[in-house]
């Protein structure tokens, strides 16, 4: 019975009528824009009341806070639908249970249907010991020690990597080699204690985590206090090393400098035999030194306890906490990401209507490369002819794949080949246990590229982390020079294909200027068109001009400066591709709003929202981008008629 009331529990955001859904693209985005106008609110004294002030009441019975949580909402909703017609189809003889559909389906009801003592962190750690042939420390019989011996906290580590579990003590990662990015090479380093997800929670929180594992009660405070004790001379060692150069060795290199031995982590991380002359990257070594004396000294059921305790908030951050329609939905995106991208696909994008998504999101995609090489050839900053050559060829080289998936394969056949060897074994739902054969399942595929060449532009596809496999964002990832745009991001209102371009340019043209000025910011200037670390960007990035329109983007200081740069050099190309076009400066029809301001009205809904401020990650808030974005750029303070202020700050600019 819950399949069918699935269909009627699920929260949609707020209904459009029928009127609107009738209505032109242009009208309804319009109409949109203008809900949340608060027009009480000066645009000139603060921009984001003036153009978000009324977003909070519209949408105060909304479980979503702004534009991108909305966008994944609709897709969420669309899965738990389709994973309803999903379960009818499986009931009849024809249905493949092998297919991705089916391993799917059997993932989300596992979520749903299983008992709720299969989530249970006990479980878990039953299911995943630090070994073979070892226990955690409290599953002992009573009265029987724990045998210390046996645990080897490196071999601890490699055993439990197959389930993506890393940084702790140390950070191992399967990353594009530092010279070649048509090769993968395991990359060591000292983990980061950074974010709440990468270090234990306070003292009373952390005694409630061994309290709900089964640690016996007078062993807690005093076991807590320990692993605190430990990880803050981990946090100490992290802190007084402050090298972040990998450099490509040897494993009897890489011993040698460190005292480790690494052959049998590595080869449990790998899954094979490997020499001595096997090649890593590696940083790091002063903190590794520090860390084997501060091992040898720490007593061995301590250390078991820390990784113990880190391995199972790993455990909770990666998985949803509920069984609820979304919130399974939610996990199959994370956990099957390439699945979820395709079964999306073809159940609600047909292949005209993505034809000419695609097309559309291309061609405004093309306009602004085409206006950042006019940028580049302009040469704002005084480079030299191999400097500006350098940036040009990145730029034009850049790739647009949309849906994340390869655009030279056919997408159900290289999906179906994806999953083949992923197995659902047992009829009886279990949580745990399916939670942890697919990150084993994630984790293998991520370990194979060490022994495979990079895939073509065609092939590629990105082996999303679960938070970004989850989210309708678009994203740059600079190893491999492409801009991934989901197809969650191509939906109203962010996108609408039959709408004026003023829309597409000002939101969608926004955010992918903002991916593309990634490529050139102040760490993408260090890989060239092919993700290779190239000696011309340091030299550009070095430059007194470079270093000048840097040091005015952060007169308001942020800790997040790239973003800062592709906000505002994304901005200033977004606008001008646009209104340096006079064919799209033709006046609108559906309102007597100046087009100017439609485009800042339109852009600000990207930034639209009322979530806590303290609760971005690696951005400032959405306010502050607003503001920092506006302040100083011309257009906007012509476009709302703002007078001009004898403070007013110059315009940043880089390219």
């Amino acid at each position: 019975m819950w399949w069918i009331a699935s269909l009627f529990i699920v929260p949609i955001c707020a209904a459009p009528t029928a009127q609107n859904v009738k209505a032109h693209p242009n009208s309804r985005l319009m109409s949109n824009i203008l809900s949340y106008v608060a027009e009480d609110s000066s645009a000139c004294g603060n921009y984001f009341q003036h153009a978000c002030g009324k977003y909070a009441v519209r949408h105060i019975d909304d479980p979503f806070t702004e534009i991108t949580q909305m966008l994944d909402h609709k897709v969420n909703g669309n899965l738990v639908q389709l994973m309803y017609e999903l379960q009818q189809r499986s009931q009849s003889p024809g249905f493949n249970e092998s297919s991705v559909e089916a391993k799917a389906l059997r993932f989300y009801r596992t979520c749903r249907e299983a008992p709720q003592s299969t989530r249970k962190m006990e479980h878990y750690l039953r299911l995943a010991p630090p070994g073979e042939a070892i226990k955690w420390p409290q599953f002992m019989p009573h009265g029987k020690p724990w045998p210390k011996a046996q645990f080897k906290w490196m071999k601890s580590l490699g055993h439990l990597y197959r389930y993506g579990f890393t940084n702790v003590l140390v950070n191992v990662l399967v990353l594009p080699s530092s010279e070649n990015s048509n090769r993968f090479r395991l990359d060591i380093s000292m983990p980061s204690l950074e974010g709440d997800a990468h270090h234990l929670g306070g003292f009373l929180s952390t005694v409630a985590t061994l309290q709900v594992i089964g640690v016996p009660t007078k062993s807690v405070l005093p076991l807590v206090r320990k692993i605190r004790r430990l990880e803050s001379a981990i946090r100490v060692l992290t802190e007084v090393d402050d090298d972040d150069e990998s450099e490509t060795w040897t494993l009897r290199q890489w011993e040698y400098k460190t005292g480790y031995a690494w052959q049998d982590f590595v080869e449990s991380i790998v899954g094979h035999s490997v020499s001595q002359h096997y090649l890593v990257q590696a940083q790091n070594a002063k903190y590794f030194t520090g860390l084997k004396r501060l091992m040898d000294s720490t007593d061995a059921e301590v250390v078991a306890n820390y990784i113990m305790t880190r391995f199972m908030l790993y455990l909770i951050d990666d998985s949803m906490d509920s069984n609820e329609h979304i919130e399974c939905v939610k996990d199959v995106r994370r956990t099957m990401n390439l699945a979820s991208n395709l079964l999306y696909k073809e159940r609600f994008l047909d292949p005209a209507t993505l034809q000419q998504y695609t097309q559309e999101v291309t061609q405004v995609f093309e306009q602004l490369r085409r206006q950042f090489l006019l940028q580049i050839n302009e040469n704002r900053l005084g480079l030299t002819s191999e400097q500006n050559s350098m940036v040009a060829t990145k730029a034009q080289h850049v790739v647009l794949n949309i849906g994340n998936m390869p655009r030279g394969r056919d997408h159900s056949s290289f999906v179906s080949r994806h999953y083949e060897d992923l197995v659902f074994p047992l009829a009886d739902f279990d949580y745990a246990r399916e939670h942890l054969n697919l990150l084993e399942f994630r984790t293998r595929k991520q370990v194979l590229q060490l022994d495979q060449r990079a895939p073509t532009l065609d092939e590629f596809f990105y082996l999303a982390d679960p938070n970004t496999a989850m989210s309708s964002s678009p994203y740059y990832l600079m190893r491999v020079n492409v801009i991934v745009v989901p197809h969650g991001l191509l939906q109203e209102p962010f996108f609408a294909a039959d709408s004026h371009d003023i829309f597409k340019y000002s939101l969608l043209g926004f955010v992918l200027a903002h991916e593309l000025m990634h490529s050139v910011d102040t760490t993408g200037l260090h890989f060239d068109r092919y993700g290779n670390v190239h000696e011309i960007g340091p030299q550009i990035s070095s430059s007194p001009s470079f270093e000048a329109g840097v040091q005015c983007l952060n007169r308001n200081n942020t800790q997040y400066l790239d973003e800062r740069i592709a906000d505002i050099a994304g901005l200033d190309l977004a606008y001008s591709t646009y209104f340096q076009n006079n064919s799209r400066m033709s006046l609108t029809d559906f309102t007597t709003i100046p087009p100017q301001q439609i485009f800042f009205l339109n852009l600000a809904q990207f930034f639209c929202g009322n979530g806590d401020p303290t609760n971005f990650v690696d951005h400032d808030n959405d306010q502050m981008r607003l503001q920092q974005m506006l302040k100083g750029f011309v257009p906007f303070h012509q476009a709302f008629g703002c007078p001009a202020k004898s403070n007013q700050p110059e315009k940043c600019q880089l390219w």
